[in-house]
């Protein structure tokens, strides 16, 4: 059953001060008596002891007893003849009667002090015979029981007795404090970690105080959602890294992208308006040949400037495209369904290594427009009879998407310049060869997107275009073909 703390404490102090109240009343109960009755036996022994160094017979110094008597004793002397020498009380012969002569059988010679509480004012202590130049002396010393120095020393014995017990009484707190703190000192840790961003630990809520268990449930759900802000912070920081990386490149390929663009218009332009000079000078005859050159040439631009705005729109569309969880195994089993008919019929051997699932994070129609524009680069270049091989596997955090087709090895000079857009390896654009140059531009600008990497191989009796995607984790969303 769970408490509250505060009323823990409550009557723990209760308890505490009842029972110091306690331990302090048996105290003086019994242990005061005792303690008292020693100290007067010490006293009364002390006093009997100066006693002896008195000369009795001719007692001028009183100041010995006056000391004694101010902590409570009281004497009565008097010789072998009954006559006082020293008494305490003014009435002396009275004194020296009732003490001594009525009990004079009860004095020996052995000064033993007599450990005895009869409950009266006054208590005998010692009743001794002490002989000086052969004269008896009879000594009677008593404890005064109600006098001052009984309630001084009750008072001594109390406060020593609330010091000790005060101190084991602390010393008892100290312990169960340090086992009420130990969990509050565990949050207080678990707290400082949360600060240092490190929320590995949670507080341990089924604790048997309400408050430390309501403490513990607050803490953990602070680490969550601070935990979550944190999250979603470095995740947006990183989304606009990746953005501004992105868009980095994004507008340096672009930049190519134009520039060769720009280029190669050119050539097709100064081709037109060189042969439109000529058609006023010459016959009929050269003057189709002139127009025809001037329509192959307007085509070529034609295809120039589609394939730009076709790549622009793209482009445009990535900055804004929303990513979701892809299988990257039914993306491919998809496109190699798409191809197996082309395939045949251009007498080329398709062959695919599908592994396991692959689930990236990406945009399916992007993805399959790379794809795409690797398998139909690959048919253009791969003759009868050839082969194209497709693989998909997993490689170290990422999903590595290959296209392998048999023919001509690329050049190493040419390899890092064939996925700017509009290049082909004699630099000449013609409309056979221009989807290829577009199509590796536009694998690049989507590979880019999805933070992947791209890349072309010559192995033996064949090139392998590829590309990697980073893999993740989560459920695939259905989506349509």
């Amino acid at each position: 059953m769970k408490k509250y703390i505060s009323i823990r404490f409550f009557l723990l102090q209760w308890i505490f001060l009842v029972i110091m109240t306690i331990c302090g009343a048996l105290c003086y109960e019994f242990f005061f008596p005792i303690y008292y009755e020693r100290l007067k036996n010490v006293q009364v022994q002390n006093a009997y002891l100066d006693i002896e160094e008195l000369d009795l017979a001719v007692l001028e110094d009183y100041s010995v007893f006056t000391g004694y008597e101010e902590k409570g004793l009281s004497f009565t002397i008097a010789d072998e003849y009954m006559n006082p020498v020293y008494t305490s009380r003014s009435d002396s012969s009275y004194v020296v009667y009732k003490n001594i002569e009525m009990k004079r059988t009860l004095f020996s010679k052995d000064a033993q002090v007599i450990e005895r509480d009869s409950g009266q004012k006054e208590v005998t202590k010692l009743r001794v015979i002490l002989t000086q130049d052969g004269m008896d002396y009879y000594v009677v010393i008593k404890d005064n029981i109600l006098g001052g120095t009984r309630g001084k020393m009750s008072e001594q014995f109390l406060v020593t007795v609330f010091i000790i017990t005060f101190g084991i009484g602390s010393f008892i707190m100290l312990l169960f404090s340090k086992r009420l703190t130990k969990p509050i000192v565990k949050l207080t840790e678990i707290a400082g970690r949360i600060a240092e961003r490190d929320f590995s630990e949670k507080a341990e809520e089924n604790n048997e105080y309400i408050e430390i268990s309501r403490l513990a449930r607050n803490i953990n759900q602070i680490s969550e959602q601070f935990q979550r802000s944190i999250g979603q912070v470095d995740e947006s920081r990183d989304c606009q890294l990746r953005q501004n990386v992105r868009q980095e490149r994004m507008e340096r390929l672009q930049k190519d992208f134009i520039a060769n663009v720009s280029h190669e218009l050119k050539t097709p332009l100064a081709v037109i308006s060189s042969q439109a000079e000529m058609i006023a000078y010459v016959g009929e005859e050269e003057r189709k040949t002139y127009l025809s050159s001037i329509q192959e040439e307007v085509e070529k631009m034609s295809g120039l400037v589609s394939g730009l705005l076709n790549t622009t729109v793209m482009e445009h569309h990535m900055e804004n495209v929303l990513l979701k969880t892809l299988n990257m195994k039914e993306i491919m089993e998809y496109i190699i369904l798409k191809y197996d008919g082309l395939t045949k019929k251009k007498r080329i051997h398709l062959k695919s290594f599908l592994g396991e699932d692959c689930i990236v994070h990406g945009d399916r129609e992007y993805i399959e427009q790379a794809v795409n524009n690797y398998m139909m680069n690959a048919i253009e270049h791969t003759e009868i009879d050839g082969v194209i091989r497709v693989t998909l596997r997993k490689e170290a955090g990422v999903v590595r998407i290959g296209v392998y087709n048999s023919g001509k090895q690329i050049p190493d000079k040419d390899v890092k310049h064939i996925w700017n857009g509009f290049y082909t390896k004699n630099q000449k654009v013609s409309a056979e060869c221009s989807h290829a140059g577009l199509g590796l531009y536009i694998v690049q600008s989507v590979v880019t997107m999805h933070n992947g990497k791209y890349g072309v191989e010559n192995l033996p009796e064949g090139v392998e275009f590829w590309f990697t995607i980073p893999e993740t984790t989560g459920t695939v969303i259905p989506q349509g073909t």
